[in-house]
């Protein structure tokens, strides 16, 4: 609880004085942190993670007056290709709630801005769907952009202290406001402002407003970048409208919102309700098709290092969190390690005639869930998982091994640096991985455990 009310107070304090972030920041933050604590207090059986995305749902929902993008927004941002479940009727409820106390308490929404959406002509369509790949484009440049951002301030806490940092930091962000003082603060005039802005103020606008929210997110400042990618969105998609089309210009700052924050966040639901609840629902189809298109151009680039790709188990979720952040403190370290450090040389295997019943027999002499299926010359054919023969009945404990289902194997070689193949591992969602040689034969395997264990040494020594 401590600690939630102290970020509560960075994050207010980030944006009362000029910092480039999001005051959803607070109220998720704020809104997490309580549940989490009631949960305790009250011995509640919903886990922390979970008690944490309904409280942000909630303070989403309470911040923009849109509960069902509150709630899908807190559901959607944990994973970069999955959703979080479980928790969906607790984060519609809390999300539903936090609206409701909000219109009671008459507290005013941030977005109360009506934009004129005319009635788009067909050619719109395949428009937006260039404007979505050609945004996945400008996402990725501002995720690199955010990448140099962190690089920069860890070196500038390592050699100053932190002290050092935010006197950087808060001299980019004064330079930046005397430029331009419509890029400084969480940017609730922007909305209003890029209606009527012209091609001088958005290119400024576009270059200034990204600078300044990743100084303040990066060098000591605190908050929400949900309402930043929104505004930032919206500048790039009027910047498109006012070069090809000015009078769709509503249109085209909507489909940029959206667009763009589904690029940064991996979330594709949650901005496309947020527009329909925060603007109406009029022309949603190009917002749509700009907004999915985008998603899928860049969701596996990586903007959160602990953002998985999917829900996976917990072996797999630690090596891919440590592996991300590993390789943007040290990226040069694991290229110095070959697949023959980490394998583990002449694993225990299977025979590919052996029975399915005997092949129960090896996995009783062993801990391993896995093993690897070879033929008469051992070569490697494929592997199994105790899991599912357990699935067999009994009447095919009499077939052979290599009759029921294999596993199609990731194999490598024993020169390869680890630093590709914990990215393949990760890409396919695989927990182990077969060294062979050149004749195809089996000669060693590595564990996702075994990668984790490597990691660590590096993640230790930050």
């Amino acid at each position: 609880m401590k600690e939630s009310l102290v970020k509560t107070a960075s994050a207010v304090s980030t944006a009362v004085f000029g910092g480039s972030s999001g005051p959803e920041g607070a109220s998720a933050i704020l809104g997490g942190g309580l549940l989490v604590w009631a949960s305790k207090i009250f011995k509640s059986k919903i886990e922390p993670r979970k008690a944490l995305l309904i409280g942000v749902a909630a303070g989403i929902s309470a911040t923009f007056k849109t509960p069902l993008a509150g709630a899908l927004f807190a559901l959607e941002l944990p994973y970069r290709r999955d959703i979080e479940i479980e928790p969906f009727i607790n984060a519609v409820l809390a999300s539903s709630s936090a609206y409701l106390v909000s219109v009671v308490l008459n507290s005013p929404p941030l977005l109360n801005i009506h934009l004129e959406v005319i009635e788009p002509p067909l050619f719109i369509l395949p428009v937006s769907m260039v404007f979505g790949f050609v945004t996945g484009g400008v996402v990725y440049l501002f995720t690199n952009a955010y990448r140099l951002g962190e690089t920069s301030s860890k070196k500038m806490l390592s050699r100053g202290g932190y002290p050092f940092m935010i006197l950087i930091g808060g001299t980019i962000l004064g330079v930046i406001g005397f430029l331009d003082p419509n890029s400084m603060g969480p940017g609730h005039q922007l909305i209003t402002f890029l209606g009527n802005a012209s091609f001088t103020s958005l290119i400024l606008i576009l270059l200034l407003k990204p600078i300044c929210t990743i100084v303040t997110m990066n060098f000591g400042g605190s908050g929400g970048l949900l309402y930043q990618t929104i505004i930032i969105g919206g500048a790039w998609g009027a910047l498109v409208s006012s070069i090809f089309a000015p009078q769709l210009l509503p249109l085209f700052i909507l489909m940029g919102m959206s667009s763009f924050s589904s690029g940064v966040h991996k979330t594709i639901l949650a901005p496309i309700i947020f527009i329909a609840e925060a603007f109406g629902t009029e022309s949603m189809i190009p917002v749509i098709l700009a907004t999915v298109i985008c998603y899928f151009i860049v969701s596996s680039t990586i903007f959160y290092p602990v953002q998985p790709l999917t829900k996976t188990v917990e072996e797999e979720l630690a090596l891919e969190r440590f592996y991300y952040k590993v390789i943007r403190a040290k990226p040069k370290e694991l290229d110095k390690i070959k697949v023959s450090d980490v394998m583990t040389p002449n694993p225990i295997r299977l025979r590919s005639e052996i029975t399915v019943k005997e092949a129960f027999e090896e996995f009783s002499k062993t801990s391993f869930r896995i093993m690897p299926v070879v033929d008469e010359y051992s070569k490697l054919i494929g592997y199994v998982k105790l899991e599912e023969l357990a699935h067999l009945s009994m009447v095919s404990f009499d077939k052979r091994i290599d009759e029921v289902s294999l596993h199609k194997p990731l194999t490598l070689e024993k020169d390869e640096k680890i630093r590709g193949v914990i990215e393949k591992m990760i890409e396919n969602s695989i927990d182990h991985a077969f060294v062979i040689d050149d004749q195809h034969q089996l000669i060693g395997i590595v564990s996702d455990i075994d990668l984790v264990r490597i990691l660590l040494r590096y993640y230790t020594n930050l």
